[in-house]
């Protein structure tokens, strides 16, 4: 445990009555007497902390400081949610304080003696008290606030709806010190001078209990009494009580209100009490059994605070004369290891305990589960719920919101896959360009069925219907697609998976979107194509735009005849294409027999052992054009004095890489190399183009990585696979034109390599959390869009399965998979980030605002919604985060926009909605205004 009192927080030697910790931990705001009124002060908490901090004069001390009330400060306490700040003084008000972005609205600069770091708006002024208000209190969820008085009374205010009284509770005859919430929302305690204590039900807000005994002895001798409650309910402990003529500080146990225990030990009055905000856990000393138990930390009249564990009987440690003066006030920090103590001589003290010390808090679920066990109901789900109930829609951007569930992003827009029988040129032309080499499987697979669209009906509480697409195979042999699609082959040529494959293949010209179909979902080698839906016998296109194996002489009209149906390989064209069942197996292997590979209408073949020379077998590269008319022209050839185990094709250039390690780049027109010949340490296994055909790629067999940008005659990447492999090889390889290497290896994972981070990026694996956030936020089917979409093209060539679940619901129904799938979610958007994926990076931060729309905490909420505000906003990124308005070109307020549209559809968000949605619409004015005023000038 550290004690320490930083002396530079004060308020100009005057009074500091109440301290308060936001949930955050960064900052905490202290209430007291200023100058010549009543002082709020919200103060930094990382120079509290750190010596470093605050040692650096560039980390601000004192954020902002809020001199509105006319007459002392007894109380200040923050929100649950860390969004506003109540203060209650003499005034006889109560002050909610809100965070803005411009400085109106008070604050130190409005009152002398510098510029506020952060601005403090008073929203909304409670009147209602006749007297001084002592204490203040927030309901769990925010639901509502109370504040007590020395006129005798509570009155609790509708936190939803300021200034609005929900009730003026009666019943004391003396002055009310001190306010609490029950933390199941069952109840609130007060405690009076009039030597009683009472608890009151929220449901009717009648007087439930009052309890007299343990006060009866006590004299007003204390400014405030701040009772507090137990964190699981069952305890609810008093300040200034009396046991035997000594100060005690009563333990009220809900279970019959039995006041037979209590805390012992202070010389004088007990000021106030704090419970730790957690429940904690940690093993017994003796036993080895697991405790759970609960904190508290004890201040008085005598100046000594005592830290009490309800596992123990005597006190975890006792501080004597911390302060001049009495303790007035405690708050702990949500980690539970800071404790922030005030005094009346105006100075605060900070208590750093451990884990060691205190023990660790219970998780959520583990939390929930025992109130689940005390209370028969989750109290953070019941309350939630009945706020919901009685929640009055105050934004209009809320009344049409459906009611039924809401449907999660998808990653290509709707209209774009109407992948019917019936599909033209147009309809190609209007989706993203794809990978530009595509692989012809077989003869059969000239002829695959296209995935087709059916509809799952759902009806919506008014009555409507709704519509959501979902792929599906035609074939009635293929399995669901659900199950097909995470052993899905490769159909892309940067590799392949499948038992069967063709070295025929196609380049697509720059207009031209080829339909790119799962291999899992083609009709099996040799099918009838009787059994194809009839529909698709119309999608053949003409000659020039799909690339077709190149027939012999003799074979060229049968090849050629009709372009307006889908033709039929002859016999000897299946002879001359199909080649012997081949599986990857990480070593180079030479090709056999004659396979080529086109881009437009130029076309490689590599024929292997046809020359037969003196000084050895040399293996043939040719150039061929092909025209509209089929026929095939050589432009070029050379002779490679080494098998060739692998070539790739680009736009402009063609790699070819043989046995003996070396490896030609060739240009594709006129066959001259491009680079001198190069040699590595072992042959290549895979190469490949990226989309552009400006930058080149190979792994050999030894797991090392070569990209090169081929205009440049530079190396871009020079890096190994080894790391990673880890008794597997590489299946495929990507190279996207911003020179970021994908492959696959043979377990199924998938990486990317980031030059920045000099490191391998996961992309998937059989992790539980990437295995889960792939299930549980799959668009309808997997999309092969390497060039737009490139993350989750690579991530669905996974061979990773999860449980069978019925819904997308039932993916998210347990408390650790909102955690994992937010945990997901952000990593996949800082892949986006580095991958440079705009289209990617748009969709998770909508599927981001979709799952805290759902499951999030405001906590979580805010915090996304501030780093896209910008720094202005946030502290922390004024403290060095990244400026930049745009992510990926993308602005961080178009981002923000999808995030709040999402939280439009839960009306428990209007609130937070309401407000980033003005601070948005206030940053466009801002800036509109900023380019205009020029003109203006």
């Amino acid at each position: 445990m550290k004690i320490f009192q930083p002396n530079w927080v004060h308020h100009d030697e005057k009074s500091i009555f109440s301290i308060d910790i936001h949930p955050s931990g960064q900052r905490f705001a202290t209430g007291g007497q200023g100058c010549d009124s009543g002082r709020v002060v919200i103060w930094n908490m990382a120079p509290v902390l750190s010596e470093e901090a605050e040692a650096n004069k560039s980390i601000p001390r004192v954020l902002c400081q809020m001199d509105n009330h006319l007459a002392c400060v007894n109380c200040v306490r923050w929100s649950g949610n860390g969004l506003m700040l109540a203060s209650g003084g003499d005034d006889k008000l109560v002050m909610i304080w809100k965070k803005t972005l411009s400085g109106s609205g008070g604050g130190i600069g409005a009152f002398g003696g510098g510029k506020s770091v952060e601005h403090w708006r008073c929203i909304s002024t409670l009147r209602g008290h006749a007297g001084d208000v002592l204490d203040l209190a927030w309901s769990p969820q925010d639901r509502w606030i109370a504040s007590c008085s020395v006129d005798n009374t509570i009155i609790i205010w509708d936190a939803q709806q300021f200034p609005k009284i929900v009730h003026v509770l009666k019943g004391h005859t003396g002055l009310v010190k001190g306010v609490t919430w029950d933390p199941v929302g069952k109840f609130v305690a007060s405690q009076s001078d009039d030597r009683s204590l009472k608890v009151w039900k929220t449901t009717d807000w009648t007087c439930f209990k009052t309890i007299t005994e343990p006060f009866e002895e006590c004299g007003g001798t204390t400014h405030i009494l701040r009772l507090s409650w137990s964190p699981d309910g069952q305890y609810l402990v008093s300040a200034h009580a009396m046991n035997g003529g000594g100060p005690t500080a009563q333990i009220i146990e809900r279970d019959g209100w039995k006041c037979d225990k209590d805390f012992v030990g202070h010389r004088k009055a007990v000021t106030c009490v704090r419970f730790h905000n957690s429940i904690l856990k940690r093993s017994a000393p003796k036993t080895n059994k697991l405790q759970q138990y609960c904190c508290l930390a004890v201040g008085a009249r005598d100046r000594s605070l005592s830290i009490w564990l309800t596992a123990l009987q005597r006190p975890l440690v006792v501080i004597h004369d911390l302060f001049q003066d009495s303790i007035l006030d405690l708050s702990w920090s949500c980690d539970g290891y800071t404790l922030l103590a005030c005094s009346g001589d105006g100075h605060i003290a900070c208590l750093q305990f451990n884990a060691q010390e205190l023990g660790t808090p219970l998780s959520e679920e583990d939390k929930n589960i025992l109130y689940q066990r005390m209370y028969g109901k989750n109290a953070n789900i019941d309350l939630t719920a009945q706020a919901e109930k009685e929640m009055i829609v105050e934004n209009s951007d809320f009344l049409n919101v459906s009611k039924s569930n809401p449907l999660p992003p998808t990653l290509i827009p709707q209209q774009q896959p109407q992948l019917g029988g019936k599909q033209d040129d147009r309809s190609k032309a209007a989706q993203p360009l794809a990978q530009p080499v595509v692989a012809i499987k077989s003869s059969s697979s000239l002829s695959t069925p296209t995935p087709i669209l059916k509809q799952i009906e759902t009806k919506t509480a008014d009555g409507k219907r709704r519509i959501t697409p979902m792929f599906i195979p035609l074939n009635d042999d293929n399995g669901p697609v659900s199950h097909a699609t995470n052993n899905i082959p490769s159909s892309i040529e940067f590799g392949s998976k499948s038992s069967e494959t063709s070295n025929v293949e196609m380049k697509p010209i720059a207009h031209e979107e080829p339909t790119i179909v799962p291999p899992a979902m083609e009709s099996p080698m040799g099918e009838p194509t009787s059994k194809l839906d009839n529909r698709l016998k119309k999608m053949a296109t003409a000659a020039p735009l799909r690339a077709e194996p190149l027939a012999t002489p003799t074979d060229q009209q049968s090849a050629t005849s009709g372009t307006n149906q889908q033709p039929v390989p002859s016999q000897k064209l299946m002879e001359r294409t199909r080649q012997p069942a081949t599986y990857p197996t990480g070593k180079a292997t030479i090709i056999q027999g004659n396979s080529f590979k086109a881009s437009g209408e130029v076309r490689v073949q590599i024929q292997n052992g046809t020359v037969k020379t003196s000084y050895g077998t040399l293996s043939r590269v040719v150039g061929m054009v092909v025209n509209a008319q089929r026929v095939e022209r050589k432009i070029w050839e050379t002779v490679v004095g080494s098998p060739i185990v692998c070539f790739a094709v680009g736009a402009k250039y063609a790699i070819v890489c043989s046995q003996d390690h070396t490896i030609r780049m060739l240009d594709i027109k006129t066959g001259t190399p491009v680079f001198p010949v190069l040699s590595l340490t072992s042959p290549a296994v895979l190469s490949s183009f990226s989309s552009s055909s400006k930058l080149a790629g190979v792994v050999t067999e030894s797991g090392i990585l070569r990209i090169w940008s081929v205009p440049e005659k530079a190396v871009l990447l020079s890096t190994s696979c080894a790391e990673i492999m880890s008794g597997s090889f590489v299946t495929i390889l990507h190279v996207s034109d911003q020179g970021m290497p994908f492959i696959v290896l043979s377990n199924g994972s998938s990486y990317s390599y980031c030059r920045k981070l000099d490191s391998w990026m996961l992309i998937n694996s059989s992790d539980p959390i990437i295995r889960h956030g792939l299930i549980g936020n799959k668009a309808n089917a997997p999309v092969r869009n390497i060039k737009s979409y490139p993350l989750s093209t690579i991530q669905s060539y996974g061979n990773f399965s999860g449980p069978k679940t019925n819904s997308f619901a039932e993916l998210h129904s347990a408390s650790w998979q909102t955690s994992a799938a937010i945990a997901f979610i952000e990593n996949q958007i800082k892949i986006c980030e580095m991958i440079v994926s705009p289209a990617e990076l748009k969709y998770w931060y909508s599927m981001l605002g979709f799952q805290l729309a759902l499951n999030g905490s405001e906590e979580k909420i805010r915090q996304v919604l501030d780093d896209l505000l910008g720094a202005s906003h946030s502290l922390d990124t004024r403290m060095g985060d990244d400026n930049d308005p745009s992510v990926l070109g993308i602005s961080k307020q178009t981002l923000m926009e999808d995030v709040l549209n999402h939280l439009k559809t839960q009306t428990k968000w209007q609130r937070i909605y309401t407000e980033y949605l003005d601070q948005l619409k206030f940053l466009k004015e801002r800036r509109d205004g900023g380019r205009d005023k020029p003109l203006m000038e």
